[in-house]
Order: C-alpha cells, then sequence, then structure tokens
C-alpha cells in the first residue's frame, strides 16, 4: 500500500493542491502578523513567498562542518547543506552517522532527549535511519518500520529525515499550524463546514510554560473546522509523508509554474522555500487583530 496511490486519489486532496497552486503567490489571502515573544518585535508577511523572504532561525555554528552561526535564509541554506551532505556521506557508518544526526538537532534546538536516545540506539542506528528514509523514499506507509511501536518520530526526527530524503519537508508544531491555517481557508473559499479528514493535518502545542501570560496560538481550529492533536511515531510520520506530497504537488501543478517560489536556485529548495514560509507563519495564529491591520 503506498501513498501515493491512495491519499492521492481522494478528491479532496487534489481539489485542495489545485486552489492552493492558484493561490501560491496570493498577496492577500495569507498575510499575517504577530509579536516575537523573546524580541517583542513585530514580524508579518504579505505573501507566503514574502513569509519565506522573512524567514530567521538562530542556530549554532559548527566548526567540524565550517559553517558559522547565523539566523539567515542564506545562513541557514548553507548550514543545512552541509548537515545533508555529512548525513548522507554517514551511509551505514553508526558513529558518523550518530555525530551527523546530533548535530542535525543542535541545528534545530531539540538536543535534549533526543541526542540522548542517539546514543542509546548508536548500535544499528544508521540501519534504523536508512530503513525509515527508504520506506518515506518510496512513499510506503505500509513498511514495517514505519508501524513498528519502536519508530521514533518528533518533531527532531522530521527534521533529520527532511536532510537524508530528497525534496522532504520538515513538520513541525509551526509548520502543522500554518498547512492548518491554509486548509481552514481552502474550506472557507469552498464553503466547507467540516475538514475533510485527508486533509486534518494534526498540531501540536508550543513548548512554552502552561502558565504563560501570552500564549501562542498552534492550533488552526476555527469554529467548526476542527484539527486533531499530532502524535510522536507513527501518527507523525504519517502525516510528515502527506504534508511532504502535497506541497511537492503543489509545485508541480501547471497554476504554480510562475510562481516566485520556481525562481529559488540550488541548494535552497522550492519545497523547502514553503516549509519555511509555513515554519514562520505558524510561530503564532492567534494575533489576528495585528495581522488585520497589517
Amino acid at each position: 500500500m503506498k501513498l501515493k496511490s491512495t491519499y492521492a486519489d481522494l478528491p479532496q486532496v487534489a481539489e485542495f493542491i489545485e486552489w492552493l497552486a492558484s493561490e501560491l503567490d496570493s498577496q492577500e489571502l495569507f498575510r499575517h502578523a504577530y509579536i516575537d515573544r523573546r524580541s517583542g518585535a513585530k514580524w508579518q508577511c504579505t505573501s507566503l513567498f514574502d513569509a519565506y523572504q522573512g524567514y530567521a532561525w538562530n542556530h549554532p555554528g559548527n566548526q567540524r562542518l565550517d559553517f558559522k552561526k547565523g539566523n539567515s535564509v542564506q545562513s541557514n541554506v548553507k548550514a543545512l547543506d552541509a548537515l545533508r551532505h555529512d548525513l548522507l556521506a554517514a551511509g551505514e557508518d553508526d558513529e558518523r552517522t550518530l555525530q551527523a544526526a546530533v548535530d542535525v538537532m543542535a541545528w534545530g534546538g531539540v538536543t535534549a532527549h533526543n541526542a540522548q536516545w542517539f546514543q542509546t540506539h548508536r548500535v544499528g542506528l544508521a540501519k534504523k535511519l536508512n530503513d525509515v528514509k527508504k520506506a518515506f523514499m518510496n512513499n510506503d506507509f505500509s513498511a514495517p518500520v514505519l508501524r513498528s511501536d519502536d519508530l521514533r518520530f518528533n518533531s527532531g526526527m522530521t527534521k533529520v529525515y527532511s536532510l537524508m530524503c530528497p525534496d522532504f519537508v520538515i513538520y513541525d508544531s509551526r509548520v502543522a499550524a500554518a498547512l492548518g491555517m491554509l486548509v481552514v481557508k481552502y474550506c472557507q473559499a469552498q464553503g466547507l463546514t467540516k475538514i475533510p479528514e485527508s486533509l486534518c493535518f494534526p498540531w501540536a502545542g508550543a513548548k512554552e510554560a502552561v502558565n504563560s501570560l501570552s500564549p501562542k496560538r498552534r492550533n488552526p481550529s476555527t469554529g467548526s473546522l476542527k484539527f486533531q492533536r499530532l502524535r510522536a511515531g507513527s501518527h507523525h510520520a504519517l502525516w510528515n509523508m502527506r504534508c511532504n506530497w502535497v506541497l511537492n504537488q503543489v509545485l508541480k501543478h501547471p497554476l504554480a509554474a510562475k510562481s516566485a517560489f520556481q525562481s529559488i536556485a540550488a541548494p535552497q529548495q522550492p519545497v523547502r522555500a514553503i516549509e519555511q514560509a509555513l515554519f514562520m507563519i505558524g510561530y503564532d495564529l492567534g494575533a489576528n487583530e495585528i495581522a488585520a491591520a497589517v
């Protein structure tokens, strides 16, 4: 059972892809703004491509891989390109895979328990990661490795596989939030009062104090348009595959042929740029009163 022969055949999946391809460069539909909780600065965008151009992620440097710390699109492209090559060069070598994977976690700021898991599972780690990679590249969710109760898949692991697999996106709480927002806008445009099951991309909460005075909204549910919570493991892996397939198909659609995203040159990937746009928008979906004033 391959994803492409089942999920792709669902009519509302194709309709959403066509709708998003037609609206990909909209200068009105995806206007958004919020206040960054750390800096207190206002972030805003007028389109998805504008959100990509405003991408920022503070990442550490890596002397071994020869990239410096930074936060711009350009510095992250260099860092991710180095991390990708390092992961792929590790091949079936457990120790090299361990080092490469831990470095990806450091870039993503999710080292903690993930690094500990890599250390604990260092024997056979390369094969374990490569088996998951193969299943993803074949769009084969029926693969035993993806169905296993032992599958580790979370916001950290999605970063590793996004580099091991070509044209594969990160699916974390921020990307999930923004993708859900896009689905809501699609449903509103189509007059739907319930999220189609095939488009019910699950969301996850932001990591912040329970008693935060200004909590970030990552749940895109609006009125009767409700989404489910994301669960680690196979559930996360399945929806990562679906998110990845949908975004790649949007870029391949004839209606997106002249999109600004198509002008992005290697080593950056157009689908990664869309992911980064969603990442920025998904920081906080709740500042509607600010967004309306942009």
